[in-house]
């Protein structure tokens, strides 16, 4: 069994770009990577597509044991942040 932690949640989603924060779906509130959380359920691979952290693209679920071979972090979805164009075009 992996770590108790959001970035192994299956409830969790990283940011499209900043792996290290994402949202619970569960909790309903963004989170880090590192939180314990005692809401976690292993990550399930039953899905059709997943994000792949690493690589930061949408992947197969022919792709999936490819890249955790390569260690790269596999979520459900990513979280794509509502604020994001203001994030681009501030200052």
């Amino acid at each position: 069994m992996k770590e108790r932690k959001c970035a192994n949640c299956n409830n969790w989603s990283p940011h499209n770009l900043y792996s290290f924060v994402g949202y619970c779906y569960e909790k309903k509130k963004l989170s880090f990577s590192e939180y314990f959380c005692e809401l976690f359920i292993e990550l399930e691979l039953e899905e059709e597509f997943y994000w792949c952290g690493t690589c930061r693209s949408i992947i197969e679920s022919e792709e999936v044991k490819e890249h955790i071979s390569k260690r790269h972090r596999i979520s459900r979805r990513a979280f794509m942040d509502p604020d994001y164009r203001e994030e681009i075009y501030e200052g």
